[in-house]
């Protein structure tokens, strides 16, 4: 026969064959050509068996030392009751454990580098571990110095979700060291618990055992006493015998008072102190409309495995038209409230969410009242550019200090406009769309705040925008702040001080805007957002101003290279909608919500990937109402915030 008529057969029984081989010759104690003395108990054995199931055994009987040619060895250093174990497993391939038993297995499986024991061994334990034995398996897994991936990460993980209870136990704080209490420390994974609690873990720690007092001041810097409240901090921390003791507290403690006293300057205070623990964002929806008429007021979180969950938000009747991050502190601004007279009229309110402690505080109202509007956050300021009343359009920008909380004009907008959108990027502020006197627009201009520094009287050039041009603007500027005044002192939050520059000299200044390349399409109440250094832009409306209020969808994508200068079509919305949300998640872009083009509210959630130019539906669950003019947000919460959320129905 030729080589070309050979056929190969594999056996689908030999692996088996072998085993159950093996397993026959050790019960009739047949060709036994090994024996293992360990303390006093004789194992006999294959070497071929043993050489094949552990590299000890194997470097053991086929490499140069002296008990390949022995047939009895000694082996120290392990129990016969842990190697009965491991040997029975070699030959059955089953392993019994137990918590009595595990830690002498684990030795003897560790000791023969037997890695499916041990790995069978630490699932064991992790399985097992409780508040009761953590102590013990910690100690375990740490003596035997086991490197199997994944375990130090579950160990870890069971630590930082029950961190605050363990430090009530004598014998976890009896084991756990300086350095291992530092590292959860500074993990933003302890976020369940509040920052009292793991102070007052931390005294535990310290009182069991007086010589720990001399690490004081090296632990309580990696307590963020910044997220404590005032409360906490006089009646828990003042209070106790450490921070008499500790130089370094009374430091903390009080860097902590001056954060809690200037209220202003908080979202621009970036220390270890005050950084949230949290370990990913949320996506989270304020406001918008239900319908025609009901405003949203609770703040709907969107929490992995996809489930929607909600928070109670601001109890006041406003539908904020713009939203600002600032340090994962964000700003609701304008938009409209509802009036004396039952109807929504725009607004100049400003109110600031911390969701540190889910608190809310009325910030300083706008020198105008603005809806249909846009913001963006450069620096330690929040502009809002142009806008309208449920009467005029104008166009007059202002910015908000964040320090001082006060809102003073700038360089306006080059013309009346409401309904556009604005964004930051690369520290300079797109404003796109939007309608004007005429008709919906596909300008592009952007504001350089470079340009207002080097004017120097760019803040005068706003308040003359404001007070003069078009009537219309004017009278809606000195409208507004009358309006502000009036709303502020009927409610029941205390007014805050509002200044605008007085004018400046004309030809001081060079403009602060500086238009850009046009959109391939006018539209206006469209979203746009930024993501990878470009402009993404998602639906709208093209409006055309006529007597019959003509208007029909833009279901188009644009995106825009600042680069280049240069916006390219991408592709459309498979729903085309205004009103919308947008928020980056996982690397996508998600479109929430709006007024679809068929007329209908929605509360489906659209996902565009940019690298693939695709859109995709139904990949997240829809949002438990419909709603229009939503704003959409990445927020960090910490996880004892998000206990008190509530499933929405």
């Amino acid at each position: 026969m030729s080589g070309a008529d050979v056929e190969v057969y594999l056996s689908q029984v030999h692996d088996g064959s072998v085993s159950s081989g093996f397993r026959a010759l050790y019960e009739e104690r047949l060709l036994l050509d090994v024996t293992l003395l360990i303390e006093e108990h004789h194992f006999q054995a294959h070497k071929a068996l043993l050489a094949t199931q552990s590299d000890y055994f194997r470097v053991m009987f086929t490499a140069d030392m002296r008990e390949r040619d022995q047939d009895k060895i000694h082996m120290k250093g392990l129990t016969a009751a842990g190697f009965g174990h491991i040997l029975r497993f070699m030959y059955y391939g089953s392993l019994e454990l137990s918590m009595p038993t595990v830690q002498e297995i684990l030795q003897a499986a560790m000791y023969v580098q037997l890695t499916e024991a041990v790995e069978f061994c630490c699932s064991f334990l992790l399985a097992k571990i409780c508040l009761e034995n953590c102590a013990e398996v910690m100690r375990l897994l740490e003596d035997f110095s086991v490197g199997v991936e994944g375990v130090q990460e579950q160990l870890d993980n069971f630590l930082l979700e029950n961190f605050v209870p363990l430090m009530s136990r004598p014998d976890f704080l009896s084991y756990l060291s300086l350095e291992r209490l530092q590292s959860y420390l500074n993990s933003d994974a302890l976020s369940r618990f509040p920052e009292i609690e793991l102070y007052e873990a931390v005294q535990s720690w310290l009182r069991h055992d007086r010589r720990r007092w001399r690490h004081t001041d090296t632990i309580v810097q990696s307590i963020r006493f910044c997220l404590m409240t005032p409360a906490n901090i006089f009646e828990k921390v003042k209070t106790s015998e450490f921070y008499r003791y500790s130089r370094q507290l009374r430091q903390e403690v009080d860097l902590a008072l001056s954060y809690f006293h200037d209220v202003n300057q908080q979202p621009l205070v970036e220390t270890r102190s005050n950084r949230i623990r949290s370990v990913r964002p949320q996506t989270a929806v304020f406001r918008g409309m239900i319908g025609h008429s009901m405003v949203n007021s609770k703040i709907l979180l969107l929490q992995r495995p996809k489930v929607w969950w909600e928070l109670e938000g601001p109890q006041v009747p406003l539908r904020p038209d713009c939203l600002a991050i600032v340090n994962n502190f964000a700003f609701l601004l304008g938009g409209e409230e509802l009036g004396p007279d039952g109807e929504f009229h725009a607004s100049s309110k400003v109110y600031r969410y911390d969701p540190r402690q889910n608190s809310w505080l009325r910030m300083a109202d706008m020198s105008v009242p603005r809806s249909e509007f846009a913001v963006g956050v450069i620096g330690k300021f929040i502009y809002a550019v142009a806008g309208r009343t449920r009467d005029e359009t104008f166009y007059s920008t202002e910015r908000y200090d964040i320090t001082e909380d006060r809102w003073e004009f700038v360089d306006p907008y080059p013309v009346n406009k409401y309904g556009h959108e604005g964004t930051v990027l690369s520290g300079k502020l797109y404003i796109t769309g939007g309608i004007t006197s005429s008709s919906t627009s596909k300008q592009v201009c952007v504001f350089d705040p470079g340009r207002e520094a080097a004017g120097g009287g760019a803040g005068g050039a706003g308040g003359a925008g404001g007070a003069g041009g078009a009537g219309g603007a004017g009278g809606a500027g000195g409208a507004g702040g009358g309006g502000a005044g009036g709303g502020s002192s009927g409610g029941s939050d205390a007014h805050r001080t509002r200044t605008s520059r007085g004018p400046a000299l004309p030809g001081t200044h060079a403009s602060c805007w500086e238009n850009k390349s046009k959109m391939n399409y006018a539209r206006c109440f469209h979203k746009m957002i930024s993501h990878n250094g470009k402009l993404y832009v998602f639906g709208g409306v093209c409006v055309i101003l006529r007597a019959s209020f003509e208007s029909q969808g833009c279901p188009s994508t644009e995106v825009y290279d600042p680069d280049t200068d240069e916006w390219t079509i991408l592709g459309s919305m498979p729903i085309g909608r205004s009103g919308h949300g947008v928020a980056v998640l996982d690397r996508q872009i998600m479109v929430l919500g709006g007024l679809c083009y068929n007329g209908h509210y929605s509360d489906s959630i659209l996902t565009f990937d940019p690298d693939e130019n695709k859109w995709k539906e139904d990949e997240y669950p829809r949002m438990p109402c419909k709603l229009d003019g939503l704003q959409v947000c990445s927020l960090h919460f910490p996880e004892y915030v998000l206990e008190h959320v509530r499933r929405c129905s």
